[in-house]
């Protein structure tokens, strides 16, 4: 067998996947895990890059679950019964030749300790032939987690809607779901296209202008716009205005009201704000707001998140880019479950109107130069934001401060490791100054 020590599922370049690789991928996955589950997306090299990876996957003994084309959060959810789950998909570049991402059985990320131990158990030898593993098509996949997210809100909504799917595979479970639970719903792009795509596939304010616009003239209603494997959404407000991804998620926290919630320790105040339901005044939701609540901050990063998830059993998990994770449905990061709150949402309440009464926030952002020992700094650092923990102050965590006013964040620049970053957000501008200036104090003291 190929050597897999320099082999990385989640790190290859888009340029360097190729099936030849997929196949060591497959045997490498396939000495560590019995039974995998297998999905992808519509991107016209996925079917041979899933081929490739699963004749790697039979050739190490592994039993496959073949969940054809299918949304990432419906493979998660069909992942249950296997070890782990394998999601063949194209990466948010337009053209690239599609990657492999790794998930547990819960649908959470893998870690880097996980991926080290499958990549030594890589180089194991390869059974013989009567020991190859065999393939299950699995051809409902889309259908069961359609049922299960439908069966999960019922008819519960006639609000109008606007969807793009972007021709990718979420056109398999998000119209379906929308049109069960009652949205007068209207869609584009909602077809599987192996040939077309009609905007990139990353998600931002650059690629949805065409729903923007299709938004504004359907007066009433909002605009949701699916990345390829429902993993991410962008919205557009009832005036055909693109929502921050942190708005977004502030709209659903102050709708849903978890218990609990894990962000990046760089999220926003608006998120603060709205968890703690400063926020959103006159919105009309039925959830109520449990006594006990609490954010956990975590490293910017997806596997970061989901291990505080886990380990705090958290209610709720997100980023700060349009990423939102249920766990009570999987771990696997779901556009589309928040596609469909969303939705009954805006049938509730104006998203536009609750947007403008959101406060708006000052930022100031300065870096400092420190190439001095990092592990020195990261301690006095620590005992500096420790002696902070005053009645002024209601949190320290990861180099963030949380105060009655804003927040301050104290980090290292993570590709400019000579470099500390300093970040300061306030609805007062004066407030935000004065925060920075103490930041920099602070870090003046740990040089």
């Amino acid at each position: 067998m190929t050597n897999a020590s320099d082999l990385t599922l989640r790190s290859i370049t888009d340029d360097d996947m190729t099936a030849e690789k997929a196949v060591k991928i497959g045997q490498m996955v396939g000495c560590s895990y019995k039974t995998v589950c297998v999905g992808s997306d519509t991107n016209p090299s996925s079917m041979m890059i899933k081929n490739s990876l699963i004749s790697g996957l039979l050739s190490a003994g592994a039993d496959v679950n073949d969940a054809d084309i299918a949304p990432a959060p419906a493979v998660a959810m069909a992942s249950k019964f296997s070890d782990c789950a394998l999601m063949v998909e194209e990466p948010n570049e337009q053209g690239a030749i599609s990657r492999i991402y790794i998930m547990n059985s819960d649908g959470s990320v893998f870690a880097k300790e996980q991926m080290r131990r499958m990549v030594t158990n890589g180089d194991r030898p390869l059974p013989g032939y009567r020991d190859v593993g065999t393939i299950r098509l699995c051809g409902s996949v889309a259908d069961d987690y359609n049922r299960a997210i439908s069966e999960r809100y019922g008819r519960s909504t006639d609000a109008p809607v606007i969807l793009d799917c972007g021709c990718g595979c979420t056109s398999l479970s998000a119209p379906h779901i929308l049109a069960s639970i009652g949205a007068d719903l209207t869609t584009i792009n909602a077809q599987n296209d192996l040939g077309y795509r009609p905007r990139p596939p990353g998600v931002g304010v650059n690629d949805v202008s065409s729903l923007a616009e299709i938004v504004n003239m359907e007066l009433g209603s909002v605009g949701i716009a699916l990345n390829g494997d429902g993993t991410r959404l962008a919205l557009i407000d009832e005036e055909g205005k693109y929502v921050e991804p942190e708005n977004v998620l502030a709209l659903l926290l102050i709708y849903l009201k978890p218990s609990s919630l894990v962000v990046p320790s760089d999220a926003s105040a608006v998120v603060d704000d709205a968890f703690r339901d400063l926020i959103g005044e006159g919105l009309r939701t039925d959830a109520k707001a449990h006594s006990d609540r609490r954010i956990i901050r975590a490293d910017n990063d997806l596997e970061s998140v989901t291990e505080a998830i886990i380990e705090n059993n958290a209610e709720m998990g997100a980023m700060t880019d349009g990423t939102f994770i249920f766990p009570d449905i999987t771990m696997c990061p779901d556009a589309i479950n928040a596609a469909v709150i969303l939705t009954k949402m805006s049938g509730e309440n104006s998203i536009s109107n609750l947007l403008a009464s959101f406060p708006r926030y000052t930022v100031l952002r300065d870096s400092v130069y420190s190439p001095g020992n990092t592990e020195l700094f990261g301690r006095k650092l620590a005992e500096s934001l420790k002696e902070l923990e005053t009645d002024g102050v209601w949190e320290t965590e990861r180099g963030r401060v949380g105060m009655p006013g804003g927040w301050f964040s104290i980090t290292r620049n993570a590709d400019a490791p000579a470099y500390i970053d300093i970040t300061a957000e306030a609805k007062d501008k004066a407030y935000a100054v004065s925060m920075m200036e103490l930041a920099k104090g602070i870090v003046d003291d740990c040089i």
